[in-house]
């Protein structure tokens, strides 16, 4: 993932604070070790995190988060083990980024009937074609539209609308062709931006 909740694409090891530019003037940042990620895995390459990463990366995360609300679950972390092999394999195209597999996981979760709602705020929800920031607009009390901040496209397309198709035809493809409708919270744009 990038942005606010980066992390390491291959390990799922949390970023240093410290700053790190490369030749460009990018800045950088180092994974570093912690109760989830031991030192060994590291292999000190600098990131920004990316918009796609390992299995694994994904289950890291899905574990250091899941434990800042609740206790461990190791059944669960099995479960979402799987559910995350059968997503990312399904996965192709601009159903490939963490955003759209980790909305779809979160369906799946609570298809499950366990708690999912707390997964909301971990993922940044950025344009599915070109991974810029998104501008919100909320007309009434029960619409909220975002488009491309960066107007990668004429359109002005809602992209909120496209997220949830995409997390939604992923569930189905990864998940024996159950269609689940998976909604973007009006919640979590507030939470992230």
């Amino acid at each position: 993932m990038i942005g606010t909740t980066a992390f390491c694409p291959k390990t799922g090891a949390q970023l240093s604070e410290q700053r790190h530019y490369d030749e460009r003037g990018r800045p950088l940042r180092a994974p570093v070790p912690d109760a989830f990620v031991d030192e060994t895995e590291l292999d000190g390459e600098l990131t920004t995190g990316a918009i796609r990463s390992s299995r694994k990366a994904l289950l890291v995360h899905f574990r250091r988060t899941h434990q800042f609300y609740r206790p461990e679950n190791a059944e669960l972390y099995r479960n979402v083990a799987l559910w995350l092999r059968r997503l990312k394999q399904a996965a192709n195209g601009q159903q490939s980024p963490d955003m759209i597999v980790w909305l779809a996981l979160t369906a799946r979760v609570r298809q499950e009937q366990y708690e999912a709602e707390w997964m909301v705020g971990h993922v940044p929800l950025r344009c599915p074609r070109c991974h810029g920031r998104l501008a919100y607009d909320q007309f009434d009390s029960n619409t909220l539209y975002a488009q491309c901040a960066t107007n990668c496209s004429v359109d002005h397309a809602d992209r909120l609308s496209e997220i949830e198709d995409l997390a939604s035809d992923l569930y189905e493809q990864a998940f024996d062709h159950e269609r689940k409708e998976v909604e973007v919270p009006e919640s979590c744009p507030a939470k992230l931006y």
